[in-house]
């Protein structure tokens, strides 16, 4: 796989959790890491210490109710990706102290760490557009979503990365 690759090339539509009953940051990563490890075989709960583990560091939330949970795991073999929209915004300890309502949640294979951190680069230089996210809050169906962040990429991969 290239070294940046859209989100929308991993996510599936079934990935795209919209409305999703999630309550907490907790329920949602344990609902993330179960997900996850049953779409790539990956036991659910080293997806989930992965997960918790890089929370510990400190908050995955980028602000302006956006959340980009992520890490690196040993026996992952392909990346994979989960998106939710909870129903209700939930407490994410963002630096801004806004509550989520975008999360994107993305394992990567840990020999291949610089493709994670290339392409969390490129979600969060298209996240930075007002119009994607306010397309992202309003999308209805997992294609949607998918088709949205592929636009933004192209649009992203255009310009330098500090622009």
């Amino acid at each position: 796989m290239p070294e940046s690759v859209s989100l929308a090339k991993i996510l599936r539509d079934e990935d795209v959790l919209l409305g999703s009953p999630v309550e907490t940051k907790a329920a949602l990563l344990a609902d993330a890491a179960d997900r996850i490890g049953r779409s790539t075989g990956v036991a659910a709960d080293i997806v989930l210490k992965a997960l918790a583990d890089r929370e510990k560091l400190g908050s995955t939330a980028i602000g302006h109710g956006i959340a980009i949970p992520h890490a690196a795991i040993d026996d992952l073999t392909t990346p994979a990706a989960i998106m939710f929209r909870p129903a209700r915004p939930i407490e994410f300890e963002a630096a801004d102290s806004s509550r989520v309502d975008l999360v994107f949640v993305v394992v990567w294979p840990s020999d291949k760490r610089s493709g994670l951190l290339a392409t969390l680069g490129q979600l969060c230089r298209a996240l930075r557009a007002k119009t994607v996210q306010q397309d992202v809050r309003s999308a209805s169906s997992g294609a949607e979503v998918r088709h949205i962040l592929e636009d933004a990429y192209g649009q992203t991969a255009a310009r330098p990365p500090d622009t």
